[in-house]
């Protein structure tokens, strides 16, 4: 629970003890900021619509064979089939906090996966933060080169202090699995708590579910 919500919930609990005048009153307080939270969960919304059309430029294409050079907000940045860190952490495993700790792909550079693949990931290093950053990645089917809809049919999203620097998406098999074809997956870079649109994209990634 956020600060400012235990706070008001102090206040609740404080006035239904003394007096039922405030009742209403601290309900609704509460009610908006239990909304007011809701990006955490997800920050799209309907905003990966883009205004006039559904696909990133060209140019926005990270370079998924050369994946160990910077590309924008990374150092570097590879799909793989796993994951391995130096040790557990809080949270989401990856999100550390010293100086030296990581996050390392497990067969890096791969893009092409069997459609009974469960997950996979992108793993990334990003360049040092001057503020916490919210990282995010939406996946979305292809259909000759463009993408089908504006609707992704799965996101990930995760969030870094300006001291993490490591960290990795989880691009996880649909209810319906995969369909074999071509995907995209557009990522985001917005401050945490920041609805996330179309201009927020940063680079995209392709992979692909073979037969």
């Amino acid at each position: 629970m956020h600060t400012g919500q235990k706070y008001f919930m102090n206040m609740f609990r404080k006035y239904i003890n003394h007096s039922c005048f405030f009742l209403p009153a601290a309900a609704v307080v509460l009610f908006g900021l239990a909304s007011s939270v809701s990006w955490a969960d997800d920050p799209f919304g309907n905003s990966t619509r883009a205004p006039d059309h559904n696909n990133a430029p060209k140019d926005m294409a990270f370079d998924q064979i050369n994946w160990k050079r910077p590309q924008g907000v990374f150092t570097w940045i590879t799909m793989a089939r796993g994951y391995e860190t130096p040790w557990d952490s809080l949270g989401r495993p990856g999100w550390m906090t010293t100086g030296d700790a990581y996050v390392e792909p497990v067969d890096p550079g791969v893009s092409e996966f069997s459609p009974d693949t469960q997950m996979f990931y992108i793993v990334f290093e990003g360049q040092p933060l001057d503020a916490p950053g919210q990282f995010a990645a939406a996946w979305f089917e292809m259909n000759d080169g463009q993408v089908n809809s504006h609707a992704p049919i799965g996101k990930d999203v995760i969030e870094l202090e300006m001291n993490q620097r490591s960290g990795y998406f989880q691009i996880s098999k649909p209810a319906d699995g995969w369909k074999p074809g071509k995907y995209q997956v557009k990522i985001y870079y917005g401050s945490p708590g920041q609805e996330l649109h179309a201009a927020n994209v940063i680079g995209t990634m392709e992979f692909t579910i073979k037969n």
